[in-house]
């Protein structure tokens, strides 16, 4: 191939690559000037050819190879020429059509030749031409192996002795790219390498490139003349990521604290008001964590205006924009006078107090003006905002300014380009955010408030970066730092209070309680200045975070008020996302625990009347919402803002003019529920139309979070949300079917958005219900307190059945129609509405959106409470029950999972157990559940849980069951349970036994209830009898082994169970002596004292003495040493259960007493003598905090010592032990009280 543009008497480039090839190395004084030529002619034909196809790709590998056979010699011309071709060949063709070994060599031989030049001043220009080489062929070629870590960023690699010896700036430069190149890893590479527990980098390279990048951060910042402005915004970028790289890759080997105080300065970098020199001159210095401490709120929301004069003048001031150019021209923001090297942060807050001037409302809703010019500016993006940053740069020496970039050189690119400096300061400013993040996201919530005081107590901090960097990015990375500070932070914030301390110092409860405040004040000045949708999405979900993480309960009065406040007007902002999003503010808002005064009086501050049709729930209620008037806030905004929420119905002129004795007469709505309201009851106008479905689900879960914690104040107005769960519950349409609300599609809204899944709203509507009825069982349980009556509780579960769960409930009889008639036609059956799914009776549903608005559905009758469920009458009982069977035994396995968490929770419901279906139910289902345990495939860890949990349940009422049976007790338990499923149950019990710690504590319950439900008959059967050993063994197993403490005591508790159920013949079986020692050794030493109290209750449980065995005196002593050693706590949070051990131990020896005999005493003599004094005392207080009905054993016991004192023929020790026993078990109190 000729060269393009080349003469005609200039050699072709394959005759060039010829001559080339010819010349071998070492270079000598006879081919030096050969090789010069042809790497010229070379180098010109490449440059100047504009290559479509390399159509020899050997020729091409040979080219690379043999240039590699060539070392680097400094000052030698060709070694130049020769970096200069290969850069061109790597720039233009890439390193992908290398193979990886030909990629590792190249690389090899570009970080041997800048070693070996590093060295030399005169070839600084070959240095900078094999950074380019180097750059390209990293970039192509971004996994590499140890050999070329080391070699280019060990501790003498070449990267890092360049960047160590080299003083110009235009080499740092294009190394540091290099490094940064080096460093990064695929995810897929650190995901890999995660998961097999290898590393990434070697701790060579790591602490090395560490310590020459943080030394480069921290240098001082060079005169134009030395470095351009872009070449050096360009170099600390590279050094940024390389930071970040290095955090990611290598969490374990990186210096956080010094990252962190690296990065700091350039989060400010640029910003009007903050010189660069004075953020980096304490960078070295130790840092004091002094919190911001306002003397005064500058926050308007706090301020009440009453004076006229004071109104009119605000209304006359045009609104400053927060970020305007008046901070700027006002100089650097001075710090305090350092104390012993030691910067102060200012007491006063940031400069955005120059917004005391503006509405509370946000811009976007004062004037169709601000709409129109919000426009505008989202559509200019980040570019506008960096313009007018770069407008107001500080032009001090000590701050950066904004200089022109210098003479055009090789390094163009690395010095911006076409690229302003705004953008690129901008980019240095995101870079330090996103190093600093990935190290608070490192060390794991245990140790990442270590860097909150520096980056969020003092000035600067990162809330003012988000309140005033020009770039919508910037303020992104800032919040996102404060997101990852917040994220499962409620330990440390519950530290938090107001309440300045009478010490010398600052604690550190009152410098997170004074941070929180100001970063509740700023947040809410971003809300109001925020014009980026992205950016303010990001500040709602940082207030989401921070709200519910924050204990309001012992911070002072007002911070959710301002919370509130400002959120509330973004529940009507145009962007539907914006929208979702400050209702999902509103929902962490409600579920603040424990709840605060405020928060009651923040929902009832402001109500709007319904109107009086509302009180029956299946009227449709008009859409209406009233604004209310807040402090400080503007007169013409506000009518203004009335005026077009008249255009748009929200507000009729007749509702605003109505006086007190009409609205009297009304039930009075809380102004968030009407909002939830207006969201989900859309009217049909154009004004509302970009309401969308994440708008109407988070509606929804606002509603949901009300009823649930709020039932008190919400009462009065269900049936508003009875009509809401009517209309959502019935929204189901078929695909094809648009939305009735939405007459026209608009040009300006997605269509995609304007075509919500409906199914989602009728499961969203059935959780609500749900919710409702949840919340309504538990204030039931508060009578004579609750706020809603039991009749009322009684009509709404009818309303419930009758409305909209009738769907559910006709399902099932269709079904049962259709078993029944055998072969009539489906048709005979159907519903009047065939246009839906939810009106026909089919018994498998056509797709998995129509099964989970099924299981929501079927969800809404696990919140059935006894007492309601028996009030309903036996029609709608049997109606339950027949769905409950329905969904049992569906082929879906969703509805059967469905249906036996409902069984599992209505299974001890009087109602149930005497319904006649109500056997053949429970039967049914727990077939059910056991297949669901022994499925293989697509056996979710959930499902497991759910079906295991169903299972104990179940098996505990057996013996109620029992009780209802109609037949005879001979055949009683073989109707209930054949000994083929009481033998299934033993063996899927058994092996649940063996799975995850959660799961296995259900399976300890299901083996010991049912272990315990068996007569000696049935245990004897052949299949059954093998299985009993193995759940007893496997009990043993399970509360002697393992960590997890509630596993324990389930297992200790079904050894109890199976020792006093009194079927089994305890005295004869062969397991006996090992669960008794067990116990024994659970009840003398172990660790826990919940575990050490249900052993000891289990060891006592048995009947009769014979019961006992032999183990019966090694029992005595497990229990006195049990008695002695369990006042030695070794666990302090185990203190709080040790009397209730002591009382139950001395409860254990009474019980023992009761069996005891003369033979026994005298065994028992030296025992009794050793312990007396410690156990009298204890004994003692036992009689004296025991409850009455606890007492009955003390008073069986001392009345077995007394039968036992009046016998014949006494020897000392029998005579002696008993009366020790005699002085232990006698107390007047318990003779008083009974």
């Amino acid at each position: 191939m000729e060269v393009v543009g080349g003469s005609k008497d200039s050699l072709s480039w394959e005759e060039s690559v010829g001559l080339f090839l010819k010349i071998k190395s070492p270079v000598t004084s006879k081919n030096r000037g050969q090789l010069v030529q042809v790497l010229t002619h070379l180098c010109q034909s490449h440059a100047a050819s504009r290559l479509r196809m390399m159509h020899d790709q050997r020729q091409l590998q040979k080219l690379i190879e043999h240039c590699l056979t060539f070392p680097v010699t400094p000052g030698e011309r060709y070694s130049y020429l020769m970096c200069q071709l290969l850069n061109s060949l790597l720039r233009r063709q890439g390193a992908a059509m290398l193979s990886s070994e030909t990629s590792d060599k190249v690389i090899l031989w570009f970080s041997k030749a800048l070693h070996s030049s590093s060295g030399e001043f005169q070839s600084e220009e070959t240095i900078r031409e094999i950074l380019r080489a180097l750059s390209n062929i990293l970039r192509d070629a971004p996994d590499h192996t140890d050999e070329i870590y080391t070699s280019l960023a060990g501790t003498q690699g070449s990267l890092i002795r360049t960047l160590e010896f080299s003083s110009s700036y235009y080499v740092l430069a294009p190394a540091m790219q290099c490094l940064h190149l080096l460093t990064y890893v695929t995810p897929e590479v650190i995901t890999e390498t995660r998961q097999h527990g290898d590393e990434i980098f070697p701790a060579e390279v790591v602490s090395s490139i560490q310590r020459i990048v943080i030394r480069i951060l921290k240098q001082p910042l060079p005169i134009p003349t030395v470095c351009p402005h872009k070449l050096y915004l360009n170099l600390i970028a590279s050094a940024l990521n390389i930071i970040y790289n290095l955090v990611v890759c290598a969490p374990n080997d990186v210096l956080g604290n010094i990252i962190v105080s690296a990065c700091r300065p350039f989060v400010f970098y640029g910003l009007p008001g903050f010189a660069h020199s004075d953020l980096m001159r304490y960078v070295t210095e130790t840092e004091v964590d002094i919190p911001i401490s306002s003397g005064v709120d500058s926050d308007v929301s706090s301020r009440n205006y009453t004076n006229r004069n004071r109104r009119k003048r605000l209304r006359r001031k045009r609104a400053q924009p927060s970020r305007s150019t008046a901070d700027s021209n006002s100089g650097p923001c001075p710090l305090m006078p350092s104390i012993e090297g030691v910067a102060v942060g200012i007491r006063s807050p940031p400069p955005a107090s120059a917004l005391t001037a503006l509405s509370l409302k946000p811009q976007w809703a004062r004037t169709d003006n601000a709409t129109n010019k919000e426009n505008s500016c989202s559509n200019t993006g980040v570019v506008a905002g960096e313009e007018s940053s770069s407008g107001t740069a500080s032009c001090d020496n000590s701050s950066v300014e904004v200089r022109t970039s210098g003479s055009e050189t090789d390094f163009s690119d690395l010095e911006g380009g076409t690229e302003k400096e705004s953008i690129l300061m901008a980019r240095v400013r995101q870079c330090s955010l996103q190093a600093i993040n990935a190290v608070i996201d490192k060390v794991g919530k245990q140790h990442k408030f270590s860097y909150w005081p520096p980056l969020m107590c003092q000035n600067p901090s990162l809330m003012t970066s988000v309140l005033k960097d020009p770039s919508p990015l910037v303020r992104m990375a800032s919040l996102q730092v404060i997101n990852t500070f917040l994220l499962d932070s409620s330990q440390v914030l519950t530290l938090a209070v107001d309440n300045v301390g009478k010490g010398s110092y600052t604690t550190l409860g009152h410098q997170l309680g004074t941070s929180l405040r100001e970063l509740h004040r700023c947040l809410a000045l971003a809300l109001l200045s925020e014009k980026f949708p992205g950016a303010l999405i990001r500040t709602l979900k940082t207030i989401e975070l921070l709200v519910e993480n924050v204990n309001y309960s012992k911070l002072k009065p007002g911070l959710l008020t301002k919370i509130v406040t400002h959120v509330k007007y973004f529940m009507r902002y145009k962007e539907a996302v914006v929208q979702a999003n400050s209702f999902s503010v509103m929902v962490s808002i409600l579920m603040i625990k424990p709840q605060v005064p405020e928060l009651q009086d923040i929902l009832l501050r402001y109500q709007t009347p319904a109107p009086v049709s509302l009180t029956s729930p299946l009227e449709v209620v008009n859409s209406s919402a009233l604004e209310e008037e807040l402090p400080g806030e503007e007169i013409d905004d506000e009518n203004n803002l009335k005026r077009a929420m008249e255009v748009m119905n929200l507000v009729s002129e007749d509702e605003c003019d109505k006086s007190e004795d009409e609205v009297q007469g009304k039930t009075m709505v809380s102004w968030l529920i009407q909002r939830c309201v207006d969201s989900l009851l859309t009217p049909d106008h154009d004004a509302v139309r970009g309401i969308y479905i994440q708008v109407q689900l988070q509606s929804l879960k606002v509603l949901s979070a009300f009823v649930s914690e709020h039932l008190p104040i919400i009462h009065q107005s269900l049936p508003l949300i009875q009509h809401v769960i009517s209309v959502c519950s019935d929204a189901v349409k078929e695909p094809q079917q648009k939305p009735v609300n939405f007459t026209h599609e608009s040009s300006d809204i997605d269509p995609s958005l304007m075509s919500p899944d409906p199914g989602v709203v009728v499961e969203h509507a059935y959780t609500l219900l749900g919710s409702l009825l949840g919340a309504v069982k538990t204030e039931t349980e508060k009578a004579p307190n609750a706020c809603i009556s039991s009749d009322q509780v009684q009509q709404l579960w009818l309303w419930t059945l009758q409305g909209p769960l009738q769907v559910l409930l006709q399902m099932a009889g269709a079904t049962q129609k259709a078993s029944a008639n055998d072969g009539e036609e489906r048709s005979q059956t159907k519903l009047e509405n065939d246009a839906s799914w939810r009106h026909r009776e089919n018994e498998v549903p056509r797709s998995q959106e129509q099964v989970k608005q099924i299981v929501a559905m079927a969800t809404v009758l696990s919140h059935l409470s006894s007492s309601i469920f028996e009030s309903l009458g036996e029609e709608w009982i049997s109606q339950v029950i027949m769905t409950v069977r329905w969904l049992v035994t569906n082929q879906d396995p969703e509805l059967r999972l469905a249906g036996v968490r409902i069984m599992a929770i209505i299974v001890g419901f009087s109602g149930v157990v005497g319904n006649p279906g109500g056997p053949s139910l429970l039967q049914e289902t727990i077939v059910t559940t056991l297949d669901i345990l022994s499925e293989k495939e697509s056996n979710v860890n959930r499902d497991r849980l759910l079906a295991s949990w169903a299972l104990a349940n179940m098996s505990s009422v057996l013996d109620v069951y029992c009780d209802n049976w109609k037949h005879t007790e001979s055949d009683s338990e073989d109707k209930l349970l054949s000994s083929q499923l009481i033998a299934r149950l033993l063996e899927v019990g058994i092996r649940t036994c063996n799975d995850k710690n959660k799961i296995r504590t259900h399976g300890v319950r299901c083996v010991g209830n049912v272990t315990s439900f068996l007569k000696a008959s049935q245990a004897a059967h052949p299949s059954i009898a093998p299985l009993v050993t193995k759940s007893v063994e496997m009990l043993v197993t399970c509360c002697s082994t393992g960590n997890n403490m509630k596993t324990r005591w389930n297992a200790c508790y079904a050894l109890g169970n199976i020792l006093s159920s009194g079927r089994l013949p305890i005295n004869t079986v062969p397991w006996r002596g090992q669960v008794l020692m067990t116990l024994g050794k659970l009840l003398e030493s172990f660790k826990n004292y919940k575990v050490r109290i249900q052993a000891c209750s289990a060891l006592c449980s048995l009947r009769s003495r014979e019961e006992f065995g032999t183990e019966y005196t090694a029992i005595w002593h497990v229990l006195f040493n049990g008695l002695d050693n369990a006042q030695n706590i070794i666990d302090y949070q185990e203190i709080r259960h040790r009397d209730e051990l002591l009382n139950q131990i001395c409860q254990g020896i009474c019980q023992l007493t009761t069996h005891l005999t003369l033979e026994d005493a005298g065994m028992l003599s030296e025992l009794l003598q050793l312990h007396q004094d410690m156990a009298q005392p204890l004994f003692r207080k036992a009689h004296l905090s025991l409850p009455p009905e606890r007492t009955g054993f003390a008073l069986s016991a001392q009345s077995r010592v007394e039968e036992l004192l009046r016998s014949d023929a006494l020897t000392e020790p029998q005579e002696q032990a008993l009366s020790i026993l005699q002085t232990l078990m006698a107390s007047e109190d318990v003779s008083v009280r009974n």
